[in-house]
């Protein structure tokens, strides 16, 4: 199992900002490792949650249902990402379900972890500076949802999803197609393409990519 103490990413969540070293180590501390080796929900959406949950390997799908049951993929969480951190200190129930990718491992937090190791100026600084970065990625997706074809979608998706430094994402083409808004029909050929011309690696249930800037010179400029 990984020492959450040893894994870089998480000594830079963004919710951690302004804490020392010791600090953060401490905080780590306090929180529970846990280890799924299958993909698991971790968040409910309209349950409550008594805390947090922060990435340390993997990743986190979080998904969104309508009044009429359909689903979306909101966003994929990536090591050093807090998921339920608004929810847990507003004591409102969770916007969206969080289930985990297969082997991932997170740290849950308590709330009154959080408030005891965060001073409140920071938890509210960081706090809002989490939620300004969102608020910014939901804006960048919705003007692509909007101006772009699918595969440059498909391509900013890529290229956000390898955002930290890792290369390989446990992804399928059918949720990749929820996420871009057309079918699994749709989504092969595109990554075949991509494939073709060596900027990603196709295995089962993953994605490799090989050449981020290649992948970005046809994905939207991001800001």
């Amino acid at each position: 199992m990984t020492d959450p103490c040893e894994y870089a990413p998480l000594f830079d969540a963004p919710l951690l900002n302004g804490l020392s070293r010791d600090d953060k180590r401490a905080f780590f501390s306090a929180c529970a490792v846990r280890a799924y080796k299958s993909p698991t929900p971790i968040l409910r959406q309209g349950e409550l949650t008594p805390g947090s949950f922060l990435v340390v390997v993997g990743q986190v799908e979080v998904d969104y249902v309508d009044a009429s049951g359909n689903p979306v993929i909101v966003h994929t969480a990536l090591p050093g990402e807090m998921l339920g951190d608004v929810e847990a200190l507003s004591g409102r129930p969770c916007a969206c379900s969080c289930v985990t990718a297969p082997d991932t491992t997170v740290l849950f937090c308590p709330t009154p972890v959080l408030h005891t190791f965060i001073p409140p100026r920071l938890l509210v600084r960081n706090l809002c500076d989490a939620l300004y970065s969102r608020m910014v990625r939901e804006s960048r997706n919705k003007a692509a949802d909007h101006y772009y074809n699918a595969e440059q979608r498909l391509r900013l998706h890529l290229h956000n999803l390898t955002d930290n430094g890792t290369d390989a994402i446990r992804i399928s083409q059918s949720q990749l197609g929820i996420v871009i808004g057309c079918s699994r029909q749709t989504v092969n050929p595109m990554l075949g393409r991509l494939r073709d011309q060596g900027i990603i690696e196709l295995g089962r249930g993953m994605i490799r990519v090989r050449d981020r800037a290649r992948l970005a010179d046809g994905a939207p400029a991001a800001e």
